[in-house]
């Protein structure tokens, strides 16, 4: 494995569009094409990723318990440093991951993320407060050389918490639906890119756009596919992801299409879980020349 993990955030400001099933779907992806993967959930104390993974449960169980320290808040706040000498830092890291049978390891999101937030708009110094996460991530993920690549699921807004893993990725993939305003929220995603590289000299850039919920039903769909493809030539992913309604139910069960037999997937279930490998293996051939 490298010294340095891939690293992408999955991330469009807006919620509904699939980042949380697409981020647990290509983790699970890449890990079936040979990689070892970390995701790690920012989006939110519902811990939707945990669940999509199978572990809600016991992350759960943890918290009740108050077993549930440190957690990803930890990382991105003033006791980290003192958390990692105190019990060393791969036994810190270790506290922090869950493994999941879908072949992935997780550290999942905790409530602790709200008061983060709010903690970090403290933080006067910007390189600071938004550096915090790679610095976790160099200074702790990486060198443990356990992981090829880190994916976050992000929050659906742009907050404190939003730019520290844009700092820590520096590359985002965008699921999105096939709807106006989805298009619309893509062209901004780009432009905010833009601005963050001019603005604050970081080399954040848009690596890969993800048609999702796509129904071959539709011309409006077909439609918006093309617009998509006309305005994000080079970015666009090289495989639509179907709506299929075997990603929910799995989704429900802890599971991804690939801790499913082939036999038991219907043609959407197929489809869906044929584009996330191509996908997957073209996102890691993107990231493989950013590193």
């Amino acid at each position: 494995m490298s010294a340095e993990t891939m690293r992408a955030a999955v991330y469009i400001d807006k919620g509904g569009t699939g980042k949380t099933t697409n981020a647990g779907h290509l983790g699970a992806a890449l890990s079936e094409l040979g990689s070892d993967v970390l995701l790690i959930d920012l989006a939110g104390k519902q811990s939707d990723l945990a669940d999509a993974l199978g572990v809600y449960e016991q992350v759960q169980e943890d918290i009740e318990n108050e077993d549930d320290f440190p957690n990803v808040a930890t990382t991105m706040g003033n006791r980290w440093g003192d958390v990692a000498e105190m019990v060393g830092a791969e036994d810190a890291v270790d506290r922090l991951v869950y493994e999941t049978d879908s072949g992935v390891d997780l550290i999942p999101a905790h409530s602790d993320l709200d008061g983060l937030d709010a903690d970090l708009g403290n933080v006067d110094d910007v390189d600071e407060r938004y550096n915090r996460l790679r610095l976790f991530l160099d200074e702790y993920i990486d060198p443990l050389d356990r992981w090829d690549i880190v994916l976050l699921d992000m929050p659906g807004l742009a907050n404190n918490i939003t730019y520290n893993g844009l700092w820590a990725a520096r590359n985002v993939v965008t699921p999105v639906a096939m709807g106006s305003f989805e298009l619309k929220q893509a062209r901004s995603l780009k432009t905010d890119l833009e601005t963050i590289r001019e603005s604050y000299g970081e080399d954040v850039r848009l690596q890969m756009v993800i048609p999702n919920l796509y129904d071959r039903r539709t011309n409006l769909h077909r439609e918006m596919l093309e617009q998509f493809e006309a305005d994000f030539p080079e970015l666009i992913a090289p495989e639509f992801v179907v709506d299929s309604q075997q990603i929910r139910t799995a989704t429900e069960r802890g599971q991804t299409l690939f801790d499913l037999p082939d036999e038991e997937l219907a043609k959407t279930g197929k489809d869906a879980k044929s584009a996330f490998l191509k996908n997957a293996e073209e996102l890691h051939d993107r990231l493989q020349k950013r590193n």
